[in-house]
């Protein structure tokens, strides 16, 4: 029936009928509130288990003084010595390269010294380093001037 061509005896049933459902929910709701409370204080949230994870692992690790590193800006003359060594180091690959050349050592021999037993540079450095050498040795004459 339509609640409009009700009489006031059945709106008063629906109302208290309402009355008893909102209640109900209501006392639902406060008892899932309570439920939703204990669950959070069970469930341990992602930081703590990240937290709990960290401590189990600096536990394993056992930080010594030899690991533990402090950040140091490096100064300019640092960086200066730095690229200094590896020209210098770049030079004296370059040379040794120019040496095996010019006793006649092929070009795998000296692959295979340079990069494979002494370990001085990687396979692309080396084939570049090769091509420098042999262009600088195309520019310079091989003939010895005399007076």
């Amino acid at each position: 029936m339509a609640w409009w061509f009700a009489t006031k005896k059945e709106l008063r049933k629906f109302g208290s009928k309402i009355k008893a459902d909102i209640t109900e929910l209501v006392s639902q709701g406060l008892n899932n509130r309570v439920l939703i409370e204990e669950l959070r204080e069970q469930v341990v949230s992602k930081k703590e288990i990240e937290l709990m994870i960290r401590e189990g692992i600096l536990e394993v690790r056992e930080p010594t003084p030899q690991t533990s590193r402090t950040t140091t800006r490096t100064s300019p003359q640092t960086n200066k010595r730095k690229k200094a060594n590896k020209l210098l180091d770049k030079m004296e690959i370059m040379a040794e390269i120019a040496s095996m050349e010019e006793t006649g050592t092929a070009t795998s021999d000296i692959f295979n010294e340079i990069v494979t037993m002494r370990g001085l540079c990687r396979k692309t450095c080396f084939y570049k380093y090769l091509k420098i050498v042999r262009g600088q040795a195309a520019r310079t004459p091989r003939t010895k001037v005399t007076n």
